[in-house]
């Protein structure tokens, strides 16, 4: 709102089936926001291609896809649109700063290469996470909506924008569109499987961390998603092999969190 950019997009909130009067209080502050409500089981990449369904029906030129704990700095949005409109068939995506430290993240990747994009740069990538994206509508008349089945919550954006870049389209991290990433980004074991309380650590048994970590679909590491990820970015006869030899150092990783939680719980 500070940046205008409500004036310049139309704003689509998916609210997916929250009971803290999210989507009230957004009617009574931005009445122009518009609202789609889910049933608390779309996931991240459920929720993003609803609401691009939706603004491809109603005739968008572009989506950008921008999570709820990111924030964009002045001109961010209309950095990433504006570079879309010189370069047809394009995806970009914004510099990716954690809040707290003010460190750049690295938020895209090119083959097993992860990059970020410092100020004045532009970084062609084949993937990027999903924070804060543009991408042109033919990208959806090209290749359809991300897919929710196989990737429901992780991997459903990385997986999208190599699709896109694999059927013709170009990305990239441009260095001058800021956002700042308020939370922690999740990527050790470990941050699956530590409850949020200490006094439910006793909770925590060897059966409930191997499900947190493997067998939650909000998790990182959730097997299902990770060995479809592996086998579609490097095909079957090396994605099966290195998919493999990563659950084995994921267990061994598993195992000596499981082992500090208890060792924390005693």
């Amino acid at each position: 709102m500070q940046n205008g950019d409500l004036k310049r997009y139309q704003a689509v909130v998916v609210d997916d089936g929250s009971t803290d009067g999210t989507e009230a209080s957004i009617h009574q502050q931005y009445p122009e926001v518009i609202v789609l409500r889910g049933n608390g089981n779309l996931w991240w990449t459920g929720a993003i291609a609803l609401g691009m369904d939706y603004a491809y029906k109603q005739g968008a030129e572009y989506f950008i896809w921008l999570n709820d704990d990111c924030t964009p700095q002045p001109n961010a949005l209309s950095c990433l649109v504006e570079f879309c409109q010189k370069q047809p068939q394009s995806l970009t995506g914004s510099a990716c700063y954690l809040a707290e430290s003010n460190a750049l993240h690295e938020s895209g990747a090119l083959g097993r290469q992860r990059l970020a994009a410092k100020p004045g740069e532009v970084v062609t990538v084949d993937e990027m996470s999903g924070h804060c994206v543009c991408l042109p509508a033919s990208v959806v008349k090209q290749i359809g909506l991300p897919d929710t089945r196989r990737f429901p919550h992780y991997h459903g954006d990385s997986m999208y924008v190599l699709k896109a870049t694999r059927s013709g389209f170009s990305a990239f991290i441009l260095g001058d569109s800021r956002i700042d990433h308020a939370d922690l980004i999740k990527s050790q074991i470990q941050h699956f499987i530590i409850p949020s309380k200490l006094e439910r650590l006793h909770d925590k048994t060897l059966i409930s961390t191997f499900k947190a970590a493997f067998l939650n679909q909000k998790s990182l590491y959730f097997l299902p998603t990770q060995f479809y990820y592996y086998r579609e970015k490097y095909g079957v006869v090396k994605g099966i092999p290195i998919f493999l030899t990563k659950v084995l150092l994921w267990l061994i990783q598993w195992l000596q969190s499981h082992l500090r939680l208890m060792r924390l719980s005693a």
